[in-house]
């Protein structure tokens, strides 16, 4: 009898590492599952991000364009030199949230 009893121990710990090697294997498949998804995202992202830098790049060469060219932004407009102040730092402020933005 001591003969059967060691081999049933020994098939409920062949039969315990089966399961536990089920579950890792399952575990291990969720885990590349979910990372394929994150850098499926993180490639969109990143693609988005590139054409945001477009944007930006685009929108910056057209007002430069346009200060050089028209001298003034305003045209024959001119602003009193704290409206100017304060114009400044308020596009300074966007420029930062929108850095803010595409770093995140």
């Amino acid at each position: 009898m001591a003969e059967g009893s060691k081999y049933d121990l020994f098939i409920d710990e062949l039969n315990a590492l089966e399961k536990q090697i089920y579950f890792f294997i399952q575990k291990g498949a969720e885990l590349l599952e979910a990372n394929q998804a994150l850098g499926n995202r993180l490639t969109l992202l990143e693609r988005e991000n590139d054409n945001l830098k477009k944007k930006i790049s685009e929108i910056e060469s057209k007002v430069s364009k346009s200060l050089f060219n028209e001298g003034n932004l305003f045209g024959t407009e001119s602003l009193k030199l704290e409206d100017r102040e304060a114009l400044k730092s308020k596009i300074s402020e966007l420029i930062a949230r929108i850095d803010y933005h595409l770093r995140s």
